[in-house]
Order: C-alpha cells, then structure tokens, then sequence
C-alpha cells in the first residue's frame, strides 16, 4: 500500500506542475459496486457487491477534453470454490490507481455527456494474513452526465466498468489453503459500478 501512496503523490506532481495554465477540478466518487463470478479452470468464485470511493484531479486541456488522474478502492467479501464443494470466503482490498482522458459533448450550458477512458493499475490486498498483495495492469471506461450547479461545483452520474487484466488468481490472494483446489489460475475481473461524483473545480 506504501508504494500505491507514493506512486500516487508521484503522479499528482507531475499533474499539478503540467496544469500550470489550466484549469483544475478536484474529483470525488462514490458508487455500488455489483458482484461478480469468476471462472476458472477447476472452479469458480465471486467478488461480493459494495460500496467504492475515492477522489482525484482533472485537468482542462480545453473546454471539451480533460486528462486525469483517479483513486478508487472497495472492500468486498470475496470467495473461491474448487472441486469437491470445497469453498473458501475472504475479504480484499481493491485499489486503482488511473491515469485517463476525459472527452465533454456539451447538451446545454450547464449539461454536458462524457465518457472517460482510464489506465493504470490495480492493487489487491488480501485481510487474510500468509496472501500477498498483487499488482495488476487495469483499465477502465465511465460513461455519464456533468451537470454544474455553479461556476465551480458540479455533480456527475455514471456508469462504470473497472477490470485488472489477469487479476484473478484465487489461489493467490482469495485463498484456497491446503486444498489443492486449483484455482489459482489466472482470470478477468469486470467491476460494474453506478455512481455519484461531486466536482469543485479548483483554478
């Protein structure tokens, strides 16, 4: 998680130095996540439904596109299940940390659609102890409205989707124990998620 935070703090000075001459918004998200099974070779397991929060930083290239930079964390209940009815439950830490471009098509003055496309990386970080934490390679797509209610404050509702390219490994951070399951095999997470984001644009 240290170096998630740093990694962080690192990416946002670039940002902040990059924007000098322009506009800047502080990001804020929160949304319900929906469960999701998962397949593998000798079973199948599941990421529970929840909620995911976070914030972030967007950046005005010009009044139609933007460049920005996301967290965004949930904490679901998780299990795996091999053969022989064997189930193990947990719970994880699901973090992302996203670099994307942002694209405005404005209806009104005060309503605009957008759809961002993100990239970055996903860090799962088991509770259970004896499971390391993985990094994976992610992306991400949001599709939604922006309706600003002033000149500096804004509210966004969205749909959308997150996923950690092979990220999936039961065996390495759900846990199978000493079962011999075999489901530490490699799959694809799709995180669907509906939300709200509170914007307040900051220069």
């Amino acid at each position: 998680m240290k170096k998630s935070i740093f990694t962080l703090l690192l990416i946002t000075s670039c940002l902040f130095a990059y924007a000098q001459e322009k506009t800047v918004t502080l990001l804020t998200f929160g949304g319900y996540t929906f469960k999701d099974k998962i397949d593998f070779s000798e079973g199948y397991g599941e990421i529970g439904d929840g909620f995911q929060w976070g914030a972030g930083f967007e950046v005005g290239v010009s009044d139609e596109n933007a460049v920005e930079l996301i967290y965004q964390r949930m904490d679901p209940t998780t299990f795996v299940q091999g053969p022989f009815g064997v189930r193990k439950y947990g719970e994880v830490g699901i973090n992302y940390i996203m670099l994307g471009g942002t694209r405005y098509a404005p209806i009104n003055e005060k309503i605009a659609g957008f759809a961002t496309l993100d990239a970055g990386v996903g860090f799962l970080s088991p509770k259970e102890t004896g499971y390391e934490s993985v990094t994976r390679f992610a992306w991400g797509l949001r599709l939604g409205l922006r309706m600003m209610t002033s000149e500096k404050v804004g509210i966004r509702i969205f749909g959308q989707l997150m996923s950690p390219v092979q990220g999936a490994g039961g065996g390495f951070y759900f846990g199978t124990g000493g079962t011999g399951a075999g489901v530490s095999t490699y799959s694809t997470i799709y995180q669907f998620n509906l939300g709200v984001s509170l914007t307040f644009k900051l220069k």
